[in-house]
């Protein structure tokens, strides 16, 4: 153990003071700290994962901290920055241009093994050209894509925010229009035909569409993103695709969007929306699929939440309990930049609250 401060202060928390279990606990622990748990970008100075687990463990009773150590050694899912910069390098190779190839085989039967006469197409450089790349959060990498991509993606086809303001997107025609006459591939009216949104995590894919009963509206970010591209004339009418790609995300967001987002785009009569998830969380990952009832009853006990996290932010998700998360998702899931609050209280829980979280979360709303 390197921080022998922080040893001694979680086995005075757990009452080891016998040792006996400190062995079989410890240099798993720091293990888990040094390879993952230490980068996560919301520690405050000076404090590391040993210490704040000791510090979290204090907050419940006795009889109960074994149980909160259990939900960390057995069920935690950590997704470090190496791990998501792993997908976000994957993606331009291995799903970007393979769309693109795909494309270009059906548009003109080419059979799709044939991989040099499709690279070589002159339509497989123009969809190069023409894709649009548009992050939908700070966690979306556009940078890291873009230098991914080996100089295929341009600085004008990328922009880390969806809301295109007018003078953006006229910027970014102009410049599309500009680098399609340097190709040889001149357009009268360019525009873009293959749209990707980017983001890195979603567990209950509320936040990218949602249908409002009272209002009788789909709400979220996908309905503002296909109502902006088509105001702004930004896409080709005749032949454009959406495709949302996410880094990671539940199998409940992945079928949540699915649906409705083709029961939004066949009301309004837009392309459907093409969802490709690099690494799929399957349900078995939630803590609702638990059999342990130590743990359901620890997580379900009142005294360990704070429900002024509810806010009408929280309530979308269509629960007013904060135990387990937004959308009740049960998540065990920490992102190393930031925790979702899809994930059960006592991991992400705001630091000033008590109890606090374990990895304490930063809201994009000022809620609190």
């Amino acid at each position: 153990m390197h921080d022998q401060n922080a040893a001694k202060l979680l086995a005075k928390v757990m009452g080891w003071d016998d040792l006996e279990a400190v062995p079989q606990v410890l240099p798993n622990l720091q293990l888990l700290a040094d390879f993952k748990y230490d980068q996560y970008q919301r520690f405050g100075p000076g404090r590391r994962f040993i210490e704040s687990l000791a510090l979290w463990l204090r907050q419940f009773e006795p009889e109960d901290r074994r149980t909160g150590l259990r939900l960390v050694l057995d069920h935690l899912v950590f997704i470090s920055d190496a791990e998501l910069s792993h997908l976000v390098r994957t993606a331009y190779q291995d799903w970007i241009v393979q769309e693109r190839m795909r494309l270009v085989s059906e548009e003109f039967d080419i059979p799709s093994h044939r991989v040099q006469q499709i690279a070589r197409h002159r339509r497989f450089e123009q969809l190069r050209l023409t894709s649009l790349y548009l992050g939908l959060s700070d966690g979306a990498r556009t940078n890291e894509l873009r230098r991914a991509s080996d100089g295929e993606i341009g600085n004008e086809q990328i922009w880390q925010a969806y809301e295109l303001g007018e003078e953006k997107a006229a910027d970014m025609l102009k410049d599309l229009k500009e680098s399609l006459a340097k190709a040889g591939l001149t357009r009268s009216d360019p525009r873009f035909n293959l749209i990707w949104l980017l983001d890195d995590f979603s567990g209950s894919g509320n936040t990218y569409i949602r249908y409002d009963a009272a209002s009788r509206k789909f709400k979220g970010k996908l309905p503002k993103i296909y109502q902006r591209l088509h105001e702004g004339g930004v896409v080709d009418p005749s032949h454009y695709e959406v495709f949302l790609m996410l880094y990671t995300a539940t199998r409940q967001a992945i079928d949540h969007i699915e649906y409705w987002s083709e029961r939004f785009t066949t009301d309004r009569g837009f392309k459907p929306l093409q969802l490709r998830v690099l690494c799929p969380l399957e349900p078995e990952v939630s803590l609702l699929r638990a059999s342990d009832v130590t743990l359901q009853a620890f997580l379900a006990n009142p005294a360990y939440r704070d429900d002024r996290v509810v806010d009408i932010h929280f309530k979308v998700g269509g629960t007013d309990d904060a135990s387990l998360g937004f959308a009740g998702c049960a998540l065990p899931v920490v992102l190393n930049h930031n925790t979702p609050n899809n994930s059960v209280f006592l991991l992400w829980g705001p630091e000033q609250f008590k109890p606090h979280g374990l990895f304490p979360r930063v809201s994009r709303h000022r809620e609190f």
